[in-house]
């Protein structure tokens, strides 16, 4: 079997983690079939670059302009990966446009770089703004579409509240749908009771796993977060006002908070550490994924204050590194983990008051520490692995085909 995944959020020589998990996914699924993926590199210089000081402005948009240029195709064993240039519209304002758009100036450009291969099965990542792209690609090669959903659909509601029903009906063109918790799953179904073929395929981890109880620190607790720092959903303002709120109404200072993650809004968080006299606050900035493996195993409790968050893979990296995980209520990751047994502490999205109570009765309570430490551990080593997300993947594509060439026969 071929596969062609196609997917903008791939780790790139300008950032090398994004889409780290995509990497690890088509790595691992290529171990049991051929796959080539798809990179689009879009030639829009990123918010990050922009300074005020002409110089380092220059120098940020030459070093971008070299690392797109130098982010070349490369081969491992049965995984090919094909980086290609391209521009579009400016986002969001011309979102809608931009599926047209892309569809008319690339759809060439993308056959001619799988030219001489042909797939069994097209798999697109995100439905904004391949997945069009992606249709036309499998009716060219008569295989089947599958679209691989990474999104929460209220934040694609708020993004786009007059055109994300537009976005949505991309799905009905799937001939199968993934998705990857239950909560993500029941949100598609609710927007549209007609798409009948969503299956859910649990993602996985890259972090070696805890293979000793975990130890945690006697006096200090230390709290740690992993996000980036370009979206305000991941609420991080409500960590650091946790923080506060452990300082003032639980007259608690023995805490210390790691947020390791970059972005534009990281400046303004760390302002208002300081604004709150918040000293036990660390931004690490971005980091690598040996860093963040790093990070977790020295912390004795994760965080992810985001809402909605359609999973969040870093819980469980988080769970794999043996470290209790406290996050809100609705979110895919957690809820998924609740219903695979973990204690999993759920706190209403945006509230301080709530997440510095669920800190404080945790970091106070060390044999539910430990019981969730062991517990995360073995669900991790059971249901969210690279391996068990590539033999799942694996046969819902054989499935899919198989049903496809059914249909079209």
């Amino acid at each position: 079997m071929t596969v062609i995944e196609i997917s903008e959020c791939f780790p790139n020589k300008l950032k090398p983690v994004t889409g780290e998990f995509i990497y690890n996914h088509v790595k691992a699924l290529s171990e049991l079939c051929e796959v080539v993926t798809l990179v689009p590199v879009r030639y829009i210089p990123p918010k990050e670059i922009l300074s005020y000081n002409p110089a380092k402005f220059i120098s940020n948009l030459t070093g971008w302009f070299s690392s797109i240029n130098d982010t070349n195709t490369f081969t491992e064993g049965d995984l090919k990966v094909i980086y290609f240039g391209y521009v579009s519209l400016p986002r969001p304002y011309f979102e809608k446009a931009d599926n047209d758009f892309i569809n008319f100036f690339f759809y060439k450009k993308a056959l001619r770089l799988i030219d001489g291969i042909k797939p069994d099965v097209i798999c697109c990542n995100w439905i904004r703004p391949w997945a069009e792209l992606s249709k036309k690609l499998a009716d060219h090669f008569k295989v089947p579409l599958v679209i691989d959903h990474h999104e929460d659909i209220p934040t694609l509601k708020k993004l786009f509240p007059k055109d994300h029903k537009t976005f949505l009906r991309t799905f009905k063109k799937a001939d199968k749908i993934i998705v990857h918790s239950t909560v993500n799953k029941r949100e598609l179904e609710d927007e549209d009771p007609d798409l009948k073929d969503i299956s859910i395929c649990y993602l996985g981890q890259s972090l070696d796993i805890l293979d000793s109880p975990k130890n945690f620190s006697p006096d200090k607790n230390k709290l740690i977060c992993v996000s980036h720092l370009s979206e305000r959903r991941k609420n991080i303002d409500t960590l650091i006002g946790a923080l506060a709120c452990l300082k003032e109404k639980y007259e608690k200072d023995n805490f210390e908070l790691t947020i390791a993650g970059d972005g534009i809004l990281k400046n303004e968080y760390a302002e208002l550490s300081e604004k709150l006299k918040l000293k036990n606050i660390v931004f690490e900035g971005e980091v690598s994924q040996a860093k963040v493996s790093e990070l977790l195993t020295g912390a004795d409790i994760f965080i992810l204050p985001s809402y909605p968050e359609a999973f969040g893979v870093v819980i469980i990296e988080a769970l794999a590194k043996g470290l209790p995980v406290i996050t809100c209520e609705g979110n895919g990751g957690g809820e998924e983990l609740k219903k695979l047994g973990y204690p999993v502490i759920l706190v209403k999205s945006g509230s301080p008051d709530e997440m510095a109570k669920a800190i404080s009765e945790l970091s106070q309570n060390e044999s539910l520490m430990k019981e969730m430490s062991l517990k995360g551990i073995e669900i991790v080593s059971k249901h969210f692995t690279w391996e068990y997300n590539a033999e799942n993947t694996y046969q819902l594509l054989i499935d899919t085909i198989k049903k496809f060439k059914t249909f079209d026969s």
